[in-house]
Formats: structure tokens, C-alpha cells, sequence
């Protein structure tokens, strides 16, 4: 297709870790059992919503899980960070560090903390097109020219959830579970046509019809913009299901509205770049005028030089400065200088 919805990949995931049962098995299944045996899942809050910086800067991590510490008389909380990734990225553990610290201030400014600040476990969810390739140190960033200098680094690592280079038969945990990973892993390659099939038969064994119709919305939006079967193809398998018309109806119009979206930024980058241009000529010719007056008719090669300039404020600058100017010699070198930066 022509357009594209911004990260079609993280909207998807969203969709399905906004539910606090899906993330409960995600973490239950996918976490080392040394640390969920630490933790409390009955009491799993799931947070999507980010937090605003002291710079009024917003901050989104993908998900945001706050769980509490079994044994604990009082309530002492650990975070579990979700992090979607659709292609390697060299600076995640930078993007991580970022987040872990906003998130430690936004605790700080709520009144939340309690002396020592608490672990937030960082996991990263891949499903890129190869294996993940880089350290999940975040000290291995740093090209330290000696060791005296390793104890102002800092030191933490984030685990690294591989769907790409998982087997299929490690997603059979639980339905919906299973449908995550096979659609993710294969939301990049032709062979999403057919485990398309499994999926919508993993679908239909779960027995909440409202959590079926969300998941299946879900799945047909994300493989109607970003899978490479056709909408005819993704009609002919959906419209099987229960919800299935509805959901490829909310699918189509999407498209559409994202097209019509798409359509209305073009054009006022059109309109906007349009008046610049219109801008920047009315300008030059100011210039061109005002010189005219000072110093008499500008010889077309300077013409030329002040048309070549496409700094607005440099012309405007130009524009004072000519009336301070003795010679049309001197308002020559301005000009000569202007266009050499």
C-alpha cells in the first residue's frame, strides 16, 4: 500500500498487552522462574500511559508492568519493563536507561518512593527480520581507555525476548500466547498466509467471544497494513469467524481514514512549502529592490548570487545592512559572504 499508520508493529502490541491476563501469562511463561517466583502476579497492574519528564517532555515505554513482592507485610513494588522492537537497534539499552530513570523521577515527584528506589526488570520483545546481534550490557557502549575509569559506568543489562529466533513449537504455552508469537514472528514473511489459518483456529478455541472480537481486530488491522496478504485473502480467512465482516468493515475504514489522513498532511506540506517558496522569492526581490535604490541597477550575476540564497533571515539581514552599505562594491561582498555559508 501507499500509506502507512505509524509503527503499525507497536500498535498491535499494544493491543495485546494492554490486557493484564495476556501480560500475567507473558511474564508466567517468558520470565525466569527465579524472578516470578518473587512475585505476586494476582497483583499485576498494567500501565501504558507513560509520564511527563520535569522538562514537560513526554515519555512512552511500551509497557509498563508494577507487580508486588511476595512475603512483604507492606506493599513493596518491582517494574517490569516491556520494550517492543521490530528491528535491532544499537542504542536500546540508552532508550532503557532513559526510561528507567524517568521513571524512578516520576516516583520521586508523586511522593512515591521509599528511601531505595525499586528494580524495574527491562525485557526487550523482538520479532525483527534476523537474530538480535548486539549486547545487552549497558556498559559495553562505553570504549573505556582504562579500567580505572569502570566504576563511573553504569552497569545493567535488559533480557532480550527473541521471537524471531524462537521455534514455533515454543509458543504452544497458552491460545492466545501462541497466536502473539506466531503472528509476530511471521508478520514479516509470505508464510504469514498460512500460519494466518493456525492462528484463527488457536482463535476460536478461546471461549470469551468479546476477547476473541478484540484480538481478532487486532490481528486484521496489523495484517491488512503491514502483512504481505492481500485484503481479498485476509477477507476470504476472516469473514469465517464471528466478527469477522465487523472486523474487516473497522479494518477497511481505517485504511481509508488513514489515507484520507495521509492525504490532507501531503497536501498542506504542499500548501506550507508552497508559501515558503513564495516567501523566500517575495524576499529576494525586496532585496534586489532595496539594493536597487542604494547602489543602482544589480548586475544579473548578483542578481543571480541573492536569488541562490534560501535563508530567509540571511536575506532579511542583507535587507538592513544594505543601507549601511557605501558601494554597490561593498553590498557585493556582503552577498559574496552570505552565499559562502
Amino acid at each position: 500500500m501507499s500509506f502507512e499508520i505509524p509503527n503499525p508493529h507497536n500498535a498491535c502490541f499494544k493491543d495485546f498487552f494492554k490486557d493484564p491476563e495476556f501480560v500475567k501469562s507473558f511474564i508466567k511463561y517468558h520470565i525466569p522462574e527465579e524472578i516470578t517466583s518473587l512475585l505476586d502476579l494476582d497483583t499485576l497492574q498494567v500501565d501504558l500511559s507513560g509520564f511527563v519528564s520535569e522538562e514537560h517532555r513526554e515519555y512512552y515505554a511500551d509497557v509498563m508492568v508494577t507487580v508486588q513482592l511476595k512475603g512483604h507485610t507492606e506493599n513493596v513494588n518491582i517494574y517490569i519493563l516491556l520494550e517492543h522492537k521490530s528491528a535491532p537497534e544499537f542504542l536500546t539499552r540508552l532508550q532503557i536507561l532513559n526510561y528507567e530513570v524517568q521513571k524512578w523521577m516520576d516516583l520521586k515527584r508523586k511522593g512515591q518512593l521509599q528511601g531505595y528506589l525499586p528494580v524495574i526488570i527491562p525485557v526487550v520483545i523482538y520479532h525483527g527480520k534476523g537474530r538480535w546481534n548486539y549486547s545487552r550490557k549497558f556498559s559495553d557502549l562505553f570504549d573505556l581507555p582504562s579500567e580505572v575509569l569502570r566504576p563511573f559506568v553504569p552497569e545493567f543489562k535488559h533480557m532480550i525476548h527473541d521471537i524471531s529466533s524462537m521455534e514455533d513449537d515454543e509458543f504452544k504455552t497458552t491460545a492466545i500466547l501462541e497466536i502473539f508469537h506466531l503472528l509476530f514472528k511471521y508478520i514479516h514473511y509470505p508464510e504469514l498466509e498460512t500460519k494466518l489459518q493456525e492462528i484463527y483456529d488457536l482463535l476460536e478455541t478461546i471461549p470469551d467471544q468479546d476477547k476473541v472480537k478484540q484480538y481478532l481486530q487486532a490481528i486484521v488491522q496489523y495484517v491488512a497494513v503491514q502483512g504481505p496478504v492481500s485484503l481479498e485473502r485476509l477477507g476470504e480467512y476472516t469473514r469465517r469467524l464471528p466478527g469477522g465482516d465487523e472486523a474487516m468493515q473497522t479494518a477497511a475504514q481505517q485504511i481509508r481514514q488513514e489515507m484520507y489522513n495521509e492525504f490532507k498532511q501531503e497536501k498542506e506540506k504542499v500548501r506550507l512549502e508552497s508559501e515558503k517558496r513564495g516567501e523566500l522569492k517575495a524576499t529576494q526581490e525586496t532585496l534586489i529592490d532595496v539594493a536597487g535604490d542604494c547602489h543602482g541597477p544589480l548586475p544579473k550575476s548578483l542578481q543571480d548570487k541573492i536569488k541562490s540564497i534560501d535563508s530567509i533571515d540571511n536575506l532579511r539581514t542583507l535587507t538592513r545592512k544594505v543601507y549601511k552599505t557605501q558601494s554597490l562594491e561593498e553590498f557585493t561582498e556582503l552577498v559574496n559572504r552570505a552565499t559562502q555559508h
